[in-house]
């Protein structure tokens, strides 16, 4: 499983409105509940959990919050892009614009863990960034992914 494998139209949510970090994971749970037929509040709990052990956020306009949930059968990955900035406590203060979600089965921490150090690892390119937070549809949403993995062998 690589970060490639997520880059699909059904898990990118464009221009999402939200006020704040709870409307923020609110959305993105919701983003993925279909996909992995869980309630939306139970992913919102795994999200908000990880988030009081300290913000996500990475800087630079993003976040990747992350869960392990009970029930879930695999390790998914949303990516949510938000029309406006959204406060969520990033080291460099910058307000985070765009999300990498992640949620995993309690039993899977190795693959939880890889694909969290691949999204790191791509969002250090400075071209990926800016693509995603430009990027008019998702279908370039997810060319600039690909593109990104590619260039760091992923």
């Amino acid at each position: 499983m690589n970060i490639r494998d997520f880059a699909d139209r059904d898990r990118i949510v464009l221009d999402v409105a939200a006020r704040d970090v709870m409307d923020a994971l609110h959305a993105a749970a919701t983003a993925a509940a279909p996909r992995l037929q869980s309630d939306v509040s139970q992913l919102v709990a795994a999200l908000l959990a990880r988030e009081r052990l300290g913000s996500t956020a990475v800087g630079m306009g993003f976040a990747i919050p992350h869960g392990k949930v009970n029930g879930v059968s695999t390790v998914d990955l949303s990516l949510v892009r938000f029309a406006g900035p959204v406060d969520f406590g990033a080291p460099d203060d910058s307000p985070v614009r765009f999300l990498f979600v992640v949620f995993s089965p309690p039993e899977q921490p190795t693959a939880h863990l890889k694909i969290l150090s691949q999204i790191a690892r791509v969002l250090k390119r400075e071209d990926l960034r800016q693509a995603l937070l430009e990027a008019p549809d998702r279908d370039e949403v997810i060319a600039a992914l690909r593109r990104a993995a590619d260039a760091e062998g992923l």
